[in-house]
């Protein structure tokens, strides 16, 4: 049986066993908003829908190719967890508070209508804290690549 994400008890198990190798105090669970999140002061960890929104894979992908860190093809979903977990890993109290604030500042140009979709998600991917996140998933993909893609198979991440 799967839950709202999509994933087995199965999958679970798997996800919470790869994380636990990488960090073993990050407690992993579902997001029943169906987003992938972090919670840094409790060590949790909810994991996103199994399937992401196609538009936002090829935003992604397009400000993933421009990056000085761009190592050629990653799969997505596991960029996805493995970012998550990088959050723990480079932590910085500074700049995640500093994120945070410019969050908002981007959530609000774009409900008033200043930013279009691709300009507000490169912005954020652009956050500090999340450029640093996304560089550690893709340089952790990329040196256990095997393993990464191992569970991605198992997982039916595309």
């Amino acid at each position: 049986m799967k839950n709202i994400c999509g994933y087995t008890k199965q999958d679970l198990q798997y996800i919470r066993n790869f994380v636990k190798e990488i960090n073993n105090e990050i407690v992993v669970r579902i997001s029943p908003a169906g987003s992938f999140e972090c919670f840094l002061t409790t060590f949790r960890l909810r994991l996103g829908k199994k399937k992401a929104p196609i538009e936002q894979d090829m935003l992604w992908q397009e400000w993933y190719e421009q990056q000085d860190f761009y190592m050629g093809k990653v799969n997505k979903r596991m960029i996805s967890l493995l970012h998550e977990v990088g959050h723990f890993e480079i932590f910085d109290v500074n700049e995640w508070l500093f994120r945070n604030e410019q969050q908002d500042i981007l959530v609000n140009k774009y409900l008033n209508g200043e930013m279009t979709l691709k300009e507000i998600n490169f912005a954020y991917w652009d956050l500090i804290n999340e450029y640093k996140a996304t560089k550690w998933a893709v340089e952790y993909y990329i040196k256990n690549k095997d393993k990464c893609d191992i569970l991605a198979k198992i997982l039916n991440f595309k």
